[in-house]
């Protein structure tokens, strides 16, 4: 006779229970008069019936109802936070701040390196109309040189706080510091100041200037290797399983597509975060993704957002823009620029050459940023790559997609 794993489980827990209650311990069964060996027998016999009947039971299928398939149980949720795709990696997420500065001949961070490779690029405002870029990558490991770097903003921080990314930067707004401060952050950043007395984890870099007359603040970078190597001396463990996603992503295991049915068709999408710094994207039916162009005031001219190690066009399968209260904080601040994500504000998701509206929410600066459908369910995210703009509502009237 055949026993099954279901069959020795239920003839060990009767077993259990019988030494229960007796009081007595399998290494005591003499303490019963040699009565147990038999109980024992017993009970086996009655387990044996019991698991035939539920073997009996297990291989008896109910058939579902008729003209409907019979569907198998989905292996358990585990998705990359940044993706959605099935989870290739329990590494900590890494968040690299990206100069984007393209004022002049030497005031000029562009074309970047590195920001290719990101999973999620985010770009916001943050001084004097400049916007600046936050690339997010899954896997430390696989992040390459990467820059220039720039000072971190509490904007972008308040975004990776609650999925406790890394966050690597050179320098930072004392603003900042505050948010690092007082949410204890200092564990995941690096690159930091400590104008609150904040433990200061010092970066790794190098310096290179391209061949070109650039000023020396855009000519920093990083890598994978000396990210691991800085996050090693800070004790800082890039080896950290995590649930749930940054968006709500389409389903990997049904191979689900959100192809935005009944919504606006939007293939070219037109964002305006100053009056110098202006984003777009062109969508590709063949590829199913956006390709990304900037404009270039010192050119005064829209280029192709390229990754200089790579010389390949930016594109995403999908583009979010979330417009917010935006403005500088008080005081003496030089023009600092502050999100106010207490208030939400309206959210545009673009996938598969169409566009969703709704509206976004962000309660508090641990809890993750939210997206929304005008009927209140969560906007679906097709797998893969993002581009995450935070605007100015100021702007709302400069901003179209057709």
């Amino acid at each position: 006779m055949k026993i099954s794993r279901r069959s020795v489980l239920h003839i060990s827990g009767l077993a259990a229970a019988a030494l229960a209650l007796t009081g007595c311990s399998a290494a005591g069964s003499a303490a019963l008069g040699g009565k147990l060996p038999g109980l024992l027998k017993s009970l086996t016999k009655k387990g044996e019936t019991a698991a035939s009947s539920e073997a009996a039971s297990d291989m008896a299928v109910t058939p579902p109802p008729e003209g409907e398939p019979l569907v198998p149980a989905l292996p358990e949720y585990d998705a990359d936070i940044l993706t959605g795709a099935a989870r290739s990696t329990n590494s900590r997420p890494v968040a690299v701040m990206v100069n984007n500065i393209a004022n002049s001949q030497r005031q000029n961070a562009r074309p970047q390196r590195g920001i290719g490779s990101a999973d999620l690029l985010i770009e916001a405002k943050v001084e004097g109309g400049i916007t600046r870029l936050c690339a997010v990558f899954s896997d430390a490991d696989s992040i390459p040189e990467v820059g220039p770097l720039r000072s971190g903003r509490d904007q972008f921080l308040q975004l990776l706080m609650p999925w406790n990314i890394l966050y690597y930067h050179d320098g930072e707004s004392i603003f900042c510091t505050q948010f690092v401060s007082v949410y204890g952050y200092s564990g995941l950043n690096i690159g930091g100041k400590n104008y609150f007395k904040t433990p200061i984890h010092p970066i790794i870099s190098h310096r290179n200037n391209r061949g070109r007359d650039v000023a020396y603040e855009h000519t920093e970078f990083t890598s994978g290797k000396e990210i691991c190597k800085a996050a090693s001396d800070a004790g800082i463990s890039l080896y950290a399983p995590s649930e749930g996603t940054f968006f709500h992503f389409a389903d990997y295991r049904t191979d689900e597509v959100n192809k935005l049915k009944g919504e606006p068709s939007a293939k070219k999408i037109a964002i305006v975060h100053s009056a110098s710094y202006r984003t777009s994207f062109s969508y590709s039916a063949l590829s199913h993704t956006y390709a990304m162009q900037m404009y270039n005031s010192s050119k005064k001219a829209t280029e192709n957002t390229v990754d200089e190690l790579t010389g390949e066009q930016l594109t995403f399968e999908n583009v979010v823009v979330c417009f917010a209260d935006m403005d500088a904080y008080a005081g003496d601040s030089h023009d600092v620029q502050e999100v106010q994500y207490i208030r939400g504000g309206d959210a545009y998701l673009f996938t598969r050459g169409g566009v969703q509206v709704g509206r976004w929410e962000k309660t508090y600066p641990t809890n993750p940023l939210k997206l929304y459908t005008k009927s209140g369910e969560e906007m679906t995210l097709n797998r893969g790559k993002t581009y995450l703009a935070l605007v100015d509502n100021d702007e709302l009237s400069n901003f179209s997609c057709q």
